[in-house]
């Protein structure tokens, strides 16, 4: 696949067409008799067989067939969009057309116009699912002012795999995960090293004896974090001037839940919760599906880390909590959501602590107590002062150019004190994690 887009810098460029030739291949091998695909997965120098059973991939004869399923397809987001919010910002209603362009060798996207080669003309290779709906990733991942956001960049990436998920695609979007994985996309940030060590503290939490055993550990797991992170911050304020140098805020979209479940909320909380006390910016999707989180990318991996711990944690807790009845009378819907809250409020409270220590430790925040007054003020090195600035105004850019309107309300607040406190208790016994979820990133 061959895009013509040429709005700025496209690093990854090279690196996405070959994660999407890799699917193009595998589809193209797909056996009629099965509907399946072995494909060898190579990761970390260990190759493992896998199998795929894709949905059927549409082929074309000619670009006013392109039309047509360009049509289907955007009417099946704007139904979505309706019924459960955009993740497009409202790009899905905006009609897009299909052209046939003079060459052969590129297929482009440009203004609402996808530019695809005819048969004829030896375009065969674009008349195909796969490339089509690549060009209109382009579309759904336009900035508000008609701007390409980051051409194939992580957000463009994110953006195909929701679009294939949404259309119903889930067994190539995952065929399209493990091929940007083998390629050695989406798969950057935290070095493998620090994210161990975090990992080895959190299975360490993991099998404590006693409750003060399990607070060390937790709070040693985000002093890590916390100190690697005004490392990365100290060293990109060194470097500042050198040219290349320099480590950019980035953006992930992260899911969380699946449309229509009352939990999402829940879950976004605790996401927010966790990526306060790790520097990040969030925005949340409005169907309460997922965040992105803007921020560094050292910061990013370990705010998905600790979550994919907590998450399991909460619901778990909750979920014994509600089975042994100690919630009745309440109903055990109004129960589970008063228990997230304190449960979530109550982790907050404790990586935000964990975070605070670390930066005293580090001599990176200096606090002082007032005499007379009592009250403690605090005053952040120039480092993670200019982190900040840099984070808040990467943030306002993005908000920006996504068209991010509104402010999320959060949740409703539930009457249920007993079920709060009894989270708010189960969270401060809260265990960091497991081994399989909190490995190095691949």
């Amino acid at each position: 696949m061959r895009s013509g887009i040429l709005q700025g810098v496209d690093p990854d460029q090279k690196t996405t067409y070959a994660a999407e030739d890799m699917v193009a291949a595998w589809l193209d091998a797909v056996v009629p008799e099965t509907g399946e695909v072995r494909v060898t997965s190579q990761r970390d120098g260990q190759t493992r067989p896998m199998t795929f059973t894709p949905e059927t991939e549409p082929r074309f004869s000619r670009p006013v067939e392109v039309a047509s399923f360009v049509a289907q397809v955007m009417e099946r987001l704007q139904r979505q969009g309706r019924e459960f919010g955009s993740p497009y910002r409202g790009r899905e209603r905006r009609e897009v057309l299909v052209v046939p362009s003079r060459g052969w060798k590129k297929a482009s996207y440009s203004d609402d116009i996808i530019f695809l080669p005819e048969r004829e003309r030896g375009g065969a290779w674009a008349l195909r699912g796969l490339v089509v709906l690549h060009e209109l990733a382009h579309h759904l991942n336009t900035g508000v002012d008609g701007t390409i956001i980051d051409a194939h960049g992580e957000g463009f990436r994110a953006t195909f795999v929701q679009l294939l998920e949404d259309i119903g695609w889930r067994e190539i979007a995952a065929m399209l995960r493990e091929a940007y994985d083998q390629v050695g996309l989406d798969r950057r940030g935290a070095d493998d090293g620090m994210l161990a060590k975090v990992g080895k503290l959190l299975r360490h939490a993991e099998g404590a004896s006693t409750e003060a055993e399990r607070d060390a550990f937790f709070a040693k797991a985000q002093e890590l974090a916390t100190t690697h992170s005004i490392e990365l911050a100290v060293a990109r304020a060194a470097h500042a001037g050198v040219e290349g140098a320099q480590v950019a805020p980035t953006f992930e979209a992260v899911k969380l839940g699946h449309r229509g479940k009352q939990s999402n909320v829940r879950f976004v909380e605790l996401m927010l919760a966790i990526a306060r006390a790790n520097d990040l910016r969030c925005s949340i999707r409005t169907d309460n599906t997922g965040v992105t989180l803007y921020g560094f990318q050292g910061d990013i991996d370990v705010t998905k880390a600790l979550y994919v711990s907590l998450v399991v944690q909460m619901v778990a807790d909750a979920d014994a909590y509600i089975r042994s009845g100690a919630h009745r009378p309440v109903h055990g819907r109004t129960a589970r959501a008063a228990f997230y809250a304190g449960w979530t409020t109550r982790i907050g409270q404790r990586l935000e602590e964990a975070q605070r220590a670390a930066q005293v430790s580090a001599g990176a925040l200096e606090e002082r107590v007032d005499d007379q007054t009592g009250r403690v003020s605090a005053s952040k090195s120039l480092a993670l002062t200019a982190k900040d600035v840099e984070v808040h105004d990467f943030f306002d850019h993005m908000v920006r150019q996504h068209g991010i309107r509104g402010t999320w309300r959060g949740s409703n607040a539930v009457g249920d004190q007993r079920s709060t406190a009894r989270g708010h208790a189960a969270a401060d016994l809260a265990r960091l994690g497991g081994e399989k979820a909190l490995s190095p990133p691949r």
